[in-house]
């Protein structure tokens, strides 16, 4: 496919990829007005059940103090009415559940349960009524409970349904969330008051001993109304309205200045005391705090209702501008097309040959000059622009490869360098020997080419027999020249010692005299007299060394000491110990136990103790052997990441002569 034609394609392709995210959007924004309109139909089913919850409240306290405190046979006018205007609320919530019915899931099956409730109340009433016709107190006061239990029964599940029908259509708007949550509170304060209110009365004409149960609970109500209170002061925010803050305010003030100190009243006056005034004014007092909450109640619907019509304003307002944008987006997208199709690809079939001549790296090609100032003009500046590139890249990659082969070389020349500097510095190690009667045996293993261990083992001029291991601190090229000095500064101080000169003082003024700018490190000096069983060693910074006894016995010489280097003033402390015949001393780097497995534990002191112990009747050679054959086990494929030495010395006989095999 020619350029031109991907460019034809992939601009038909923007244009049609605009026109989907148009639709994709519109499809967002129908989505939001569709949600808009379920939430205010579910605001509207939820308005008339609250509503209806709230006149069945009012109808079930009046019916119950009726029944409780009064001696008619009949009910009043005021009860009538209330019992239409619960039928007429329970109407209007059956027909907007009808009007949601195509927006809201559970509509049908709400619709259901609201007639299923009409009829319970239906029986209800007639129950209540026949117990009157009776003319029985016994018969009216245990219907009056009866109907407390039940009609309280029916307005929680009125309740129920309502608060389903909010959880499948839960609104994101903080403020709506807010003012339903604050609905539901005012609910439960509403049906809280209106039950107080009934079984108040019963505390307050309450004659035959004292009111236990009705005492509790009307205790258990006042916990609820105090935590509903509480949750309603949690939403209240600057978000809210005026008007729904100053509601809540007021009908918070009305509770605590008139209906919570009567309340508290209530609960501690002595039952059956009460005067036909108070029972008056506890109704009274009830009645003006439902009032106040039914007022709170209206404003929080109006708050609520004023806000999603204006949600679904915006949502069909911006329904019908992404409309006109898709429409906008096609005709752009055509207009589009045509534009690049004159401007743009007509003439870049002009250029095309030299730009795939140019791509097949023929430098020679010649590019056409700009004769527009234009993009087409732009893009033949580029293509010179991309030529004096190429060049100059083709310049730059020879004169690359020229400096990676001088690095090769120089890298072959460095690392020619440090095999003949590991060779030297393996030379320097003395070969297994015994002298003046003390064999030595090493093993020797650096981490990379040159290592930071060293040891050696010197006959000293005065007689016996002087040796040292060094271990600088880091590993490879620097710690290796360290170390050779290291070497070379404790051989000449073994070489030219006296032998009344103590090697703690050979080994502090070695400390004394190191230069500040090398770096430190730890070592074993120690002697061994040839013809007394007796030997002697310092320790500076470095492991403890394994005395290997000729029964058997393995322990630990030492302690610690500073590292040669690292503080000029220190003092040093020779160990004097026992040197048989047989006897064996293991002197090791930490290399040895710091050695790593692939799961980086180290091989450690004890693990080498025990190995050491277990090894200890074998000849050297074979000791050393199987030491590296298991610190090569424990390590496994894992390479060293620190130098590992062993020197062990063992005395083979007490002798005064100076030999050396």
């Amino acid at each position: 496919m020619k350029i031109r034609d991907i460019i034809l394609v992939l601009t038909a392709g923007l244009g049609l990829a605009l026109i989907l995210v148009t639709i994709a959007l519109l499809r967002g924004e129908l989505s939001k007005l569709e949600t808009a309109e379920r939430l205010q139909a579910s605001n509207a089913v939820r308005q008339e059940l609250l509503l209806a919850s709230t006149v069945l409240a009012r109808e079930r306290t009046k019916t119950f103090i009726h029944l409780t405190v009064s001696n008619q046979d009949e009910f009043g006018d005021d009860i009538d009415q209330m019992r239409a205007d619960a039928e007429e609320a329970l109407e209007q919530a059956e027909a907007a559940l009808q009007s949601g019915n195509g927006l809201l899931a559970r509509a049908g099956e709400s619709h259901a349960q609201v007639v299923a409730k009409k009829g319970r109340l239906t029986a209800l009433r007639a129950r209540i009524d026949r117990a009157i016709g009776v003319g029985d107190e016994g018969a009216r006061l245990a219907a009056a409970a009866a109907w407390l239990s039940e009609a309280s029964a029916l307005i929680d599940d009125l309740q129920a349904t309502r608060l389903d029908l909010l959880n499948d259509n839960r609104p994101t708007d903080a403020v709506l969330a807010a003012e339903a949550n604050i609905r539901a509170y005012v609910d439960i304060l509403h049906e809280a008051v209106a039950f107080n209110e009934a079984i108040g009365v019963s505390l307050l004409t309450y004659e035959d001993g004292e009111p236990g149960e009705t005492l509790v609970m009307v205790e258990r109500i006042l916990g609820r109304v105090s935590l509903a209170w509480q949750m309603i002061e949690n939403e209240v925010d600057i978000s809210l309205s005026s008007t729904v803050r100053a509601a809540i305010a007021n009908a918070r003030a009305h509770y605590r200045r008139e209906y919570y100190p009567l309340l508290l009243q209530l609960v501690s006056a002595k039952a059956g005391a009460a005067t036909a005034s108070m029972v008056a004014n506890w109704e009274a007092t009830s009645d003006k705090m439902l009032d106040a909450l039914s007022a709170l109640q209206d404003t929080v619907i109006v708050s609520s209702s004023e806000r999603l019509e204006l949600l679904v304003r915006d949502a069909r307002r911006s329904a019908i501008i992404f409309s006109l944008v898709a429409g906008a987006g096609a005709v752009a997208a055509v207009l589009i097309l045509l534009v690049v199709r004159r401007r743009v690809i007509q003439p870049i079939g002009r250029i095309s040959g030299a730009m795939v001549r140019l791509a097949d790296n023929d430098l020679s090609t010649p590019v056409p000059r700009a004769q527009r100032l234009d993009e087409v003009g732009v893009m033949t500046n580029a293509l010179r622009t991309f030529k004096a590139n190429a060049i100059q890249r083709q310049r730059t990659q020879r004169e690359l490869q020229s400096v990676h082969q001088n690095l090769q070389r120089t890298f072959d020349q460095l690392r020619h360098d440090l095999e003949a500097a590991a060779t030297i510095q393996l030379a320097m190690l003395p070969a297994p020997a015994i002298v003046d009667g003390i064999s030595h045996n090493g093993l020797y293993s650096p981490s990379s080419l040159v290592a930071g261990d060293t040891y050696n083992v010197i006959a000293q001029p005065e007689g016996g027999v002087g040796f040292f291991q060094i271990d600088v601190a880091g590993h490879g090229a620097a710690a290796a020249l360290v170390s050779v000095a290291g070497q070379h500064t404790l051989s000449q101080a073994i070489l030219t010692r006296r032998r009344e000169e103590p090697i703690e003082k050979i080994l502090a003024q070695v400390n004394r005299e190191w230069p500040e700018d090398l770096p430190y490190f730890t070592t074993i000096l120690g002697e061994i007299d040839a013809a007394a069983p007796v030997g002697r060693i310092v320790q500076a910074g470095h492991p403890s060394p394994l005395l290997i006894r000729s029964n058997g016995e393995v322990e630990p010489l030492g302690g610690s000491g500073f590292p040669v280097g690292m503080v000029a003033q220190a003092d040093y402390e020779s160990i004097e110990f026992d040197f048989r015949t047989g006897d064996r001393l293991l002197i090791y780097s930490d290399g040895v136990v710091e050695t790593e497995n692939p799961r980086g534990a180290f091989y450690s002191e004890e693990r080498l103790h025990d190995f050491v112990a277990g090894h200890a009747a074998s000849a050297t050679p074979d000791l050393l052997a199987s030491l590296q054959n298991s610190l090569r086990k424990w390590r496994g494929e894992s390479e060293l990441t620190d130098d590992v030495s062993v020197l062990i010395v063992e005395r083979t006989d007490l002798r005064s002569n100076h030999v050396i095999h």
